[in-house]
């Protein structure tokens, strides 16, 4: 509706959400090894991180300065960037707050996926893959937030679908470059929206890991949407992944969920 749209677009002009746009904004003095030593649930994080599937080595790291070292300085600031995005996938409201969960995780399992896919098929980083598939929904979050407001949307789960299918993307796009997203990044808020889409470019991209991780993450979902052919999306005959390989997903699916299990 014209009026719960126009209720949205005013929240995010005046600035909400708040906490995403500061962490975004991570100064760099924050990955100095000494203030991150500070945090020991974030310094516990970056060390799980550095011996997950994606940098592990042959002698796992167990502090923090080596952790860093093998990540990489400016790769240490995307996992902290990936960190940080948790908080704002929260909401007093309880019905609100299960979708905003139902979300983060989602969001998680497809970031996940994409840094692994990126590292596996392609020269892209992992890192930036993994904050690509964290925030390609964040469109929704502003969406969901506002509907607390309105009992009648907190009631009917099908027509706030409805409204976060038809809204979210261009939100999305609005708020990233608000935040000063790298526009690759801002790219995967139409990911959904262009799934079906040839494109011109030959390069693989953002926007391909991204959709290719949505697929592989829905098929492993208990309750998975309706069932896309494969074939017909070009990003995986883009990336070279099988369109019919069950067990190259399967593995795939496995080290995504250990990187998961290491960073969040």
């Amino acid at each position: 509706p014209l009026w719960f749209r126009w209720s949205v677009s005013t929240s995010i002009k005046t600035g909400n959400p708040h906490s995403f746009q500061v962490r975004c904004q991570i100064r760099s003095e924050l990955l100095q090894v000494k203030v991150i030593s500070r945090d020991t649930a974030l310094t516990a994080r970056l060390i799980r991180y550095a011996n997950s599937p994606l940098y592990r080595g042959v002698n796992p790291v167990s502090s923090i300065k080596q952790a860093i070292t093998r990540i990489g300085f400016q790769k240490v600031k995307s996992a902290v960037y990936a960190v940080s995005t948790h908080e704002v996938f929260h909401s007093p409201n309880k019905a609100i707050e299960l979708r905003m969960e139902r979300l983060w995780m989602h969001s998680v399992k497809v970031g996940s996926t994409a840094a692994t896919l990126a590292k596996t098929y392609t020269d892209l980083d992992p890192d930036t893959a993994l904050v690509a598939g964290l925030v390609q929904n964040v469109g929704q979050i502003p969406i969901i937030t506002k509907a607390a407001d309105y009992p009648e949307l907190v009631e009917n789960s099908k027509l706030l679908d409805k409204l976060l299918s038809k809204l979210h993307g261009k939100l999305g796009q609005n708020l990233l470059r608000l935040w000063r997203f790298d526009p690759a990044i801002v790219a995967v808020t139409r990911a959904q929206q262009e799934l079906y889409s040839e494109r011109d470019d030959e390069s693989v991209d953002l926007v391909d890991l991204v959709q290719a991780a949505n697929i592989l993450t829905q098929e492993e979902s208990d309750q998975p949407q309706t069932a896309i052919d494969r074939d017909r999306v070009p990003a995986f005959a883009r990336l070279g992944l099988p369109a019919d390989s069950v067990s190259q997903s399967a593995a795939m699916l496995e080290s995504s969920a250990a990187v998961a299990t290491a960073l969040f």
